[in-house]
């Protein structure tokens, strides 16, 4: 599965998590439900629904219609879906538009879309940063 399929992107200019990731290794898909402990070393995608924790050495996204509960823990987080708990980042954490989260927020990079929801704490290490943006590469505003 490719991640055009997924985000509906094109132009990669590299800057955004999504444009480094190559292809996903583990897909939790729109009609799956998972309940428990997620460890992965790979890149990974939720578009259904998660209950539980996970450790991810890699990228995690969170699709459109992606719900997550329980607390995250990833190398580099993307959040377009829901997300109920904390996420502790180690590198760069982006919420889309269409993100909607809800707990604490750990991570040293964070950007944030114009119209994604956060409702909670943000901790970031002294040599991080926020960055607010517009997508403009689809041609509507983030």
């Amino acid at each position: 599965m490719s991640k055009e399929s997924i985000f509906k992107r094109e132009g990669s200019k590299g800057r955004r998590l999504l444009d480094e990731v190559k292809q996903f290794s583990t897909l939790i898909g729109a009609q799956t439900k998972l309940v428990g402990r997620l460890e992965s070393a790979d890149d990974t995608i939720i578009d259904g629904s998660v209950e539980g924790q996970c450790v991810v050495d890699g990228v995690l996204i969170i699709g459109e219609n992606g719900r997550w509960q329980g607390n995250i823990e990833a190398q580099n987080v993307i959040v377009s879906g829901e997300v109920q708990g904390d996420i502790v980042v180690h590198n760069k954490l982006e919420l889309t538009k269409t993100a909607r989260v809800s707990g604490r927020i750990n991570s040293p990079t964070i950007a944030v879309a114009e119209g994604a929801v956060h409702d909670g704490e943000v901790h970031m290490s002294k040599e991080g940063d926020i960055v607010h943006f517009t997508d403009r590469r689809s041609g509507e505003s983030s």
